[in-house]
């Protein structure tokens, strides 16, 4: 620690400590601020499920915690360009940035600065969307399909009859397993045109389908009667094991098994929406790096304004940044935009706004200078 503490100190003067001190305690209190308001209503969400008997109680802790850890790619970019914004912000608005520049400290000074902050963070951010966020969510996502599973089975009542939702459906257990994950003696009838069917089955438990997330009712040593007693075309059917479709998983659930698939998996594959996620990942890293940049233009402060005077169009610029590269990533997964341009389009634009925000003084004296001529 000696060592590195001689080394940081010969490569980094007062003024590169000063201000990167001042970055890391400000992404430490937006993380948190950020990370309390995620988890807090990540929380309610689960309360309300569990309320209804869609989420078991005891997985509610389990599953707010790898969402929490799964967030930190989300929240880390914003919370970087807070940061810097911020850090930036209260030292323009205090004329310590002024008092740099007297000193003769070249703006490049503290460009290097923001750069080297953001980049390491930008490193940060890329080991965890490409590696262990996918890890993480992969963990969420089967913890998840195994607490729907045992909230459809904790949900039933032992010798008494469940109807679904639309109807159609008359579901009768007459009794659980030990570990109240399969049921005994399962009768089920199923209400539809033209001919109704009836189920008996001496055991049967729900399963999800780890693929594409739809939900089963796996039936085990039973009978499958098909139309109506008395009818010509009355059918009874044997069965070892019989499986019945309770619910499709849908694109959202494809898209949570995407999320947490593996980086080098969705690369082998090759899919347009593997290919799309790949890109997101990675474009959280360049984010945070270009967002550092655009926080530097937005923190100076001019005469009578406070600190927080850029804030408003920092958190637009965001937004728009955003939504651009979830625009982009859409585009991809349909094919409407070729998978070797993907998101760094969004990238360039906003490197393009920075070099406008950059040099828009010059570019305004250039402009002045141009209708001046065109006048005379």
């Amino acid at each position: 620690m000696p060592t590195l503490r001689k080394l940081f100190s010969q490569q980094f003067g007062l003024i590169d400590r000063y201000m990167l001190r001042e970055f890391s305690l400000n992404l430490l209190a937006v993380v948190g601020v950020l990370w309390l308001i995620y988890v807090a209503t990540r929380f309610a969400r689960y309360l309300a499920d569990a309320a209804v008997g869609n989420l078991p109680a005891e997985v509610i802790f389990n599953l707010l915690w790898l969402n929490s850890m799964g967030a930190l790619s989300v929240l880390l970019p914003i919370a970087v360009f807070l940061s810097v914004l911020l850090g930036l912000g209260r030292m323009s608005a205090d004329n310590e940035l002024t008092v740099i520049a007297a000193c003769g400290i070249a703006g490049n000074r503290i460009r290097r600065n923001v750069l080297i902050f953001t980049g390491i963070m930008g490193i940060v951010i890329a080991l965890l969307s490409l590696w262990i966020v996918p890890d993480v969510l992969a963990g969420r996502y089967q913890l998840e399909q195994r607490a729907k599973v045992t909230a459809d089975t904790t949900g039933l009542v032992a010798g008494s009859f469940k109807e679904s939702q639309a109807g159609d459906w008359t579901f009768y257990s007459q009794g659980l397993s030990a570990d109240r994950t399969h049921m005994e003696n399962v009768f089920i009838e199923i209400q539809r045109e033209p001919k109704p069917l009836i189920f008996r089955a001496a055991r049967g438990h729900f399963d999800v389908e780890p693929s594409s997330g739809d939900k089963y009712l796996v039936l085990e040593e039973g009978y499958r009667y098909e139309g109506k007693a008395g009818d010509l075309d009355f059918t009874i059917a044997e069965y070892a094991t019989h499986s019945l479709l309770v619910e499709q998983g849908g694109q959202q659930q494809y898209r949570e098994k995407v999320k947490a698939t593996a980086t080098a998996v969705l690369w082998q594959r090759g899919n347009l929406e593997d290919l799309a996620e790949v890109q997101w990942r990675i474009s959280s890293a360049l984010m945070t790096v270009i967002l550092g940049l655009l926080a530097m233009t937005l923190a100076h402060a001019g005469p009578r304004q406070g600190r927080y005077a850029g804030l408003f169009p920092a958190i637009l610029i965001y937004i728009v940044y955003s939504n651009l590269l979830g625009v982009s990533r859409a585009w991809v997964e349909k094919g409407d935009l070729v998978p070797w341009l993907g998101q760094i389009w969004v990238h360039l634009i906003m490197l393009g706004l920075w070099w406008l925000l950059v040099n828009r003084y010059q570019l305004r004296h250039y402009l002045s200078i141009q209708r001046q001529a065109q006048g005379q």
